[in-house]
């Protein structure tokens, strides 16, 4: 059996596990700098090839600082075509917090699993905007192979894109992984998001608003 083949029948074992419910992938709102009430996301909802209806359940903790989803078919590769190297699912999140601040979205972590043949190219992208702002932010990740293991990034989301002040924006984040194998067309490649140790954690950025 091949390695990409190998990847292959390990990927369907992560779907079944995702299915029971073994398969987590966080969204944590961090607040830092204010003394107002704390800020809460009060709903949300969820839409893309990455997370189609179905595949994808999420719950709000009790504080209501995080979403945990679980998802059963965010990942790209090559064995699916075009269509099959680029994946993305967004989240649209409403948040309550006391009037007179603004928040950005300041750092994020993502982590995942990618196999890689050589010259492969995986990356892996959040990127967020307010409704009704203009502006993205965004933060991005890549590995190229050959590698076949679990792998982190971390880094500040640029460029910082706030709320506006006394009107409450609901907070959209669009998470989005794609294989590139342009540079070795024979090679194969891999990245999954939809295993237990993949999170993508937040943190969030306030300020008084004057």
């Amino acid at each position: 059996m091949t390695a990409m083949a190998e990847r292959t029948a390990r990927s369907v074992t992560t779907v079944l596990q995702a299915m029971v419910g073994m398969s987590l992938l966080t969204l944590l709102l961090l607040s830092a700098d204010v003394d107002a009430q704390s800020p809460r996301i009060s709903s949300f909802k969820y839409n893309g090839n990455g997370c189609p209806s179905g595949t994808a359940v999420g719950e709000i903790s009790v504080d209501g600082l995080v979403i945990t989803m679980k998802y059963s078919a965010f990942s790209a590769t090559t064995d699916q075509g075009v269509s099959g190297m680029r994946k993305s699912c967004q989240l649209n999140i409403a948040m309550t917090y006391s009037p007179g601040y603004s928040f950005s979205l300041e750092m994020v972590t993502l982590r995942g699993y990618t196999f890689l043949d050589d010259k492969v190219k995986a990356t892996h992208k959040v990127s967020y905007y307010l409704t009704g702002q203009t502006g993205t932010g965004s933060f991005s990740g890549s590995t190229t192979g050959p590698f076949d293991d679990n792998y982190e990034h971390s880094g500040p989301v640029t460029p910082k894109v706030w709320s506006p002040c006394n009107l409450r924006r609901n907070l959209n984040v669009k998470a989005e992984v794609r294989v590139d194998n342009s540079a070795n067309r024979s090679g194969a490649g891999f990245i999954d998001v939809d295993t237990k140790d993949v999170v993508l954690a937040f943190r969030l950025k306030w300020k008084t608003c004057k």
